[in-house]
């Protein structure tokens, strides 16, 4: 069962009398209890995606559906059933944490809501500022209430944008804990965007990335890093660095850099050059004290897409 599907969606701006495409007939589909990243650069059209899935933008055209439902049609089903969190978006300044999510469960027709309140408060240690004004609050306390907000309905379907921005590492990790456990115990599907990539790779089960108004590629964490076929290789010698320089260099491989007895290079892993080289290296003779190989990552991937043209 898909809970997110989403079909040609197209969103254009005007910006100084030029059409601008954010949004360019994008698909994907999010599957039931799956947690799917939607990554890219800045103006890639990430947010405007969100803001459109959760009916805070009117698409152009294309479709959209949460939960099987269009949500323009079925708005008060879609609303009950799924949720946001997003660092953009702040609650009101004049009211304390606490009266912000009485007023947020009371729109979305929560029961017993003092108790959720008080458990989400304790899940997100925010106790201890309850009853201070959110303009009060620091940036990570903030980004905290409003996950709590996000949470407020038990969400079927969950949007999250940017939601660890401004958390020290300590919070950071026991947050991302808590979006894991909450989306298995109640089977939760949830978008996710972040510009952390090691907290999407550590939770995202695929991840889409765009850019210019684009989806470029979906896929997992593993194969998404299989694009680049290169690996880094960091190798220290007793001796003869610039012997192995040179051979390097025969070898075509590009060294990033050198110092003392140490030398970084780059090597594709196409044809098992890369294996073949650091066996030539054993072979040679050379006398190794540290070795380290280093695979792509997804910043890897994050920055080669963002520098397409």
């Amino acid at each position: 069962m898909n809970c997110i599907e989403v079909y040609d969606l197209v969103k254009t701006f005007k910006e100084k009398g030029k059409e601008i495409v954010a949004v360019d007939g994008i698909s994907f589909k999010v599957k039931k209890g799956e947690m799917f990243g939607l990554l890219g650069p800045n103006g890639a059209g990430k947010s405007t995606t969100i803001n459109i899935l959760t009916g805070l933008l009117e698409k152009d055209s294309g479709t959209v559906k949460i939960l099987g439902f269009e949500p323009e049609k079925n708005w008060e089903f879609v609303k009950n059933n799924s949720n946001v969190a997003t660092a953009y978006s702040w609650l009101s300044d004049v009211l304390t944490v606490k009266q912000n999510l009485r007023v947020y469960a009371k729109l979305y027709g929560v029961k017993n809501y003092e108790q959720k309140i008080n458990e989400l408060l304790e899940l997100f240690e925010l106790k201890n500022v309850a009853d201070r004004k959110i303009i009060r609050l620091s940036s990570g306390e903030n980004t905290r209430a409003v996950l709590c907000k996000g949470l407020i309905n038990n969400p079927k379907v969950l949007f999250l944008d940017e939601c660890t921005v401004g958390l020290d590492p300590d919070i950071a990790d026991k947050t991302r804990n808590l979006i894991k456990n909450y989306q298995k115990e109640n089977d939760a599907t949830i978008l996710f965007t972040s510009h952390y990539m090691y907290e999407v790779e550590e939770l995202c089960d695929r991840i889409a990335f765009m850019s210019n108004g684009k989806i470029i590629s979906i896929d997992t964490s593993s194969n998404l890093k299989k694009l680049i076929k290169k690996h880094t290789v960091e190798i220290a010698v007793k001796k003869d660095i610039k012997l192995l320089m040179e051979f390097l260099k025969i070898e075509g491989v590009e060294i990033i850099f050198a110092k003392d007895n140490s030398v970084l290079f780059e090597v594709t892993t196409e044809h098992d050059k890369m294996y073949k080289v650091i066996s030539k290296i054993f072979h040679k003779g050379f006398m190794l004290s540290n070795l380290h190989v280093k695979g792509p990552t997804l910043d890897d991937i994050f920055i080669k897409i963002a520098r397409q043209k």
